[in-house]
């Protein structure tokens, strides 16, 4: 017998959700830090716990999951834990790691990698100095553009940036004055090479960065050193700011970006 057009349609739309939904609970167990229950699986995607049941028992079938004996959590599998590792490989983090340490070792300071988001930069990759008094780095961390040296190197060296900053600090509902004082900012990063930040709320922090450039206008990669200013001295910053961008070229090529899900 032959289906109608329609039934035929609906089974194609049956097996995208399928596969929406196995995708929805694989991340689920990954960002977990414990594994998941099928009933906790139930309860945050808002599916029965018959469909989670049969959509684990596939997953665990082919091994892209697996499960606890003994706590009947769902765990990621070991063809998930493959594909984990071969995307790492090929995402230019581990690189990159090797870069940020380099130029901690070389400036003594902690080395970051961040990332523009929006009206942001978040804090992707970090290596801490190994000094007594140091500034640790956080990955995960949140700031706002104009307010990092890495935020200051992505606009500076991005398409019109004077009329990029007057934009973003509209939107945060700053006035004409910190417009200006911005602008002075973004044409001594440009004529420098490299970003200088001294964190208003703490005087004694200084930043030093400087783009990763690439084949697009649209910056969207920095690298920076920050630690005390008074070792961050400015008789210094010509030397760590050709450090720093000598770093950043060094990131030019790496997927860095896509492997923390930056495809702008």
């Amino acid at each position: 017998m032959t289906s109608s057009p329609s039934s035929g349609a609906a089974a194609r739309g049956s097996e995208i959700q399928s596969v929406a939904r196995a995708a929805t609970v694989l991340g689920m167990v990954v960002d977990s830090e414990r594994g998941l229950t099928t009933t906790e699986i139930a309860k945050r995607t808002g599916l029965t716990v018959s469909t989670v049941h049969r959509l684990a028992h596939t997953l665990t079938t082919s091994n892209l999951l697996c499960r606890d004996p003994h706590t009947e959590r769902f765990l990621a599998g070991p063809v998930l834990l493959r594909l984990a590792r071969k995307a790492l490989g090929a995402s230019g983090v581990p690189e990159a790691a090797d870069v940020l340490k380099e130029l901690a070792d070389r400036t003594g300071e902690t080395a970051s990698i961040g990332m523009r988001r929006g009206d942001e930069v978040l804090v992707v990759l970090s290596v801490p100095s190994t000094r007594a008094l140091r500034y640790t780095g956080r990955p995960g961390t949140r700031v706002p553009l104009l307010e990092s040296a890495i935020g200051a190197a992505v606009v500076a060296f991005g398409p019109d940036p004077v009329g990029h900053a007057a934009e973003v600090l509209t939107r945060a509902g700053e006035d004409a004055s910190a417009t200006w004082v911005t602008e002075i900012d973004l044409l001594a990063t440009q004529f420098r090479g490299y970003a200088v930040f001294d964190d208003p709320r703490d005087p004694s922090l200084r930043a030093v960065a400087a783009p990763v450039l690439g084949a697009s206008e649209h910056v969207r990669l920095g690298v920076e050193i920050q630690g005390p200013a008074s070792r961050l001295a400015d008789e210094r910053l010509d030397e760590l700011g050709a450090t720093v961008a000598a770093a950043a070229g060094a990131l030019e090529g790496l997927p860095v970006s896509m492997a923390f899900g930056d495809f702008g």
